[in-house]
């Protein structure tokens, strides 16, 4: 019996990208498991095939493949999801800054393209100004 291939689609893209990021450091912080889950709407079986597939492709092929399966409007979407959940535990690693470099990179995009979202989304996260 081989093992079943996991082929990429919409919704796999988001699940992997938001897990490829939220485990950059090594762990996957409650804040962002919980952001994960919301993303995707709470779908068990696209979390458990998001881990596999991770789990079991390099970065650099998932990036290679990934923005291809996308228009532009669905790559923003996944790039604004990802920098959301690179925020959500309240601190941003180099290496997480490193890897949202690399999505920019390769979904086409720049920070200064899409530089209005990005401020917004870490005013959303900074929740210290009110002192949470």
């Amino acid at each position: 019996m081989g093992e079943e291939v996991i082929t990429l689609d919409t919704r796999l893209v988001m699940a992997a990208s938001l897990i490829y990021m939220s485990s950059i450091d090594g762990t996957i912080a409650q804040q962002e498991w919980g952001q994960l889950k919301t993303v995707v709407g709470g779908d068990d079986d696209l979390l458990e095939a998001g881990l596999d597939y991770v789990r079991d492709t390099p970065l650099d092929k998932f990036l290679a493949d990934a923005p291809a399966l996308l228009n532009r409007d669905q790559r923003k979407c996944i790039l604004l999801n990802v920098y959301d959940s690179l925020l959500s535990d309240g601190t941003i690693e180099p290496e997480e800054e490193s890897l949202f470099d690399k999505f920019l990179e390769k979904f086409e995009f720049t920070r200064e393209s899409i530089k209005n979202e990005l401020d917004a989304l870490f005013v959303k996260n900074n929740t210290k100004v009110i002192g949470i």
